[in-house]
């Protein structure tokens, strides 16, 4: 019954994996470690286009296996993105679609499936799923560099999964934390920003993070080569949301959910691949299964990587859907992509564009406020000010990849309108999805950042 996996992409053509791999054959599975970076966008990476951050060490991931270079998480927010990445499934589907929700003792999740197939599964560092889903693992560290220890303990003999959760590069910024810190001629300032010396710092900072997970990332690789791992260890490189800045994460712009990447096999995966199509973070799970020879679950909702990736010529999904729901303030956006659109629909467009309050509750955000007061922020920059948003949004991601100009009233879209909103309303069916009859209290005041009532009173 053992199936070759050799070479799936080097020959272009990836063969059926047998759900029932051979145990007898458990030595030649792969090692799996996913490294979740933490509020870093695929913007924010050197391989993947960035001109002054400094990664070496996630390019080298890229440069020697596969990179994609339209892939989206399922939600713009750190916790339910996780849980959507273990199980499979669209957050709304695990039960813990909101902000620190812990996942139910119910949903199954890629570490207890690969454990019960003889491997030894871990995570380190930032995992945020609770108490049930940790227990499913046979080790959980704390501290991201505890990977070492990890190693350590791991039996020789078995397999490992490792889910490698940095926290960075979350505020707030441990600015200098790298030699050279970046310098804040070195930052690229996005058009919906103010260019201002405190947005400039605030990115030299979650630059310095993000070099200093890079660094992190190469001790890794380096522990992998010298102990003869690296060849059979599937290594996925990916973020849990994009960079936490207003506009950007909890919102459902591709500026919050466009996610790098990288899938890294040197035993299987061709080096210097690039994937064009649009793939989801529900794909990794069924993905990482196939890899190891576990029949994946038919509750999950992903389609697996190595499918999609199995015929060059053909790209097997057409959309990815993206979802908010409740982040420090509530929300309930519903979006689904194409390679070129972006529909986005909103339950409640009374309610202002909710900026994350880890980002609004800085100096810089006080200093934009200052600008917005005196009337020095273009139109462009207004848009984070929102006190209403449209029930319906629509952009043209190929002449307005910032998504600024909303087309749903543009009669050269309406073909293009309903088909988006049919495939939405599809999604929604297909995946049991509700719209609240009413929004829940925020938990922080949307302008000064501060604290208006506890989370766990958000149910009262």
């Amino acid at each position: 019954m053992p199936v070759s996996r050799r070479a799936f992409l080097q020959s272009t053509a990836l063969g059926a994996v047998s759900a029932g791999w051979n145990r007898a054959e458990a030595a030649e599975s792969p090692n799996i470690i996913w490294i979740i970076a933490d509020d870093v966008g695929g913007g924010e990476v050197g391989c993947y286009g960035h001109p002054t951050l400094r990664t070496p060490n996630i390019d080298r991931l890229a440069a020697g296996g596969l990179k994609f270079t339209q892939a989206f998480v399922t939600t713009s927010s750190c916790s339910p993105s996780r849980a959507s990445l273990f199980t499979g499934k669209y957050p709304h589907s695990t039960g813990a679609e909101n902000l620190h929700d812990p996942l139910p003792a119910d949903q199954v999740i890629v570490p207890e499936l690969l454990s019960r197939a003889g491997y030894y599964s871990g995570s380190v560092g930032k995992y945020h799923l609770g108490e049930a889903a940790e227990k499913k693992l046979d080790s959980m560290k704390g501290d991201v560099r505890q990977w070492r220890d990890f190693m350590k303990e791991r039996p020789e003999r078995k397999p490992f999964f490792l889910a490698l959760g940095f926290t960075d590069a979350h505020r707030p910024f441990d600015r200098g934390c790298i030699d050279p810190p970046y310098t804040h001629d070195e930052v690229i300032v996005p058009r919906f920003l103010p260019d201002i010396p405190s947005v400039r710092e605030d990115l030299a900072g979650f630059y310095d993070e993000i070099t200093r997970m890079d660094n992190e990332i190469g001790e890794l690789l380096t522990h992998l080569e010298s102990n003869g791992l690296l060849e059979n260890t599937l290594i996925m490189f990916t973020g849990d949301n994009g960079m936490p800045f207003p506009r950007a994460k909890t919102t459902l712009y591709d500026i919050g959910t466009y996610t790098p990447l990288i899938l890294h096999w040197p035993r299987e995966i061709k080096a210097g691949g690039v994937y064009d199509g649009v793939v989801s973070l529900v794909d990794v799970a069924p993905a990482s299964l196939q890899a190891a020879g576990v029949a994946v679950p038919d509750s999950m909702q992903g389609v697996s990587l190595l499918d999609q990736v199995s015929d060059p010529a053909h790209y097997a999904r057409e959309y990815v859907f993206t979802e908010a729901n409740w982040h420090d303030f509530d929300d309930h956006v519903r979006a689904a992509r194409d390679s070129r659109f972006k529909y986005i629909r909103n339950a409640f467009p009374e309610r202002p564009l909710p900026n994350s309050a880890d980002s609004i509750n800085t100096p810089m955000f006080r200093d934009i406020i200052r600008l917005r007061d005196e009337g020095n922020l273009t139109k462009e920059q207004m848009l984070m000010f929102r006190s209403r948003r449209a029930e319906e949004e629509l952009y043209d991601l190929a002449y307005d990849p910032n998504e600024f100009h909303n087309l749903v009233y543009e009669p050269a879209y309406q073909s293009v309108l309903e088909r988006m909103r049919a495939r939405l309303d599809q999604w929604t069916l297909e995946t049991a999805d509700i719209s609240p009859e009413r929004a829940l209290p925020d938990e922080f005041d949307r302008e000064s950042g501060e604290r208006i009532r506890r989370a766990h009173q958000l149910g009262q």
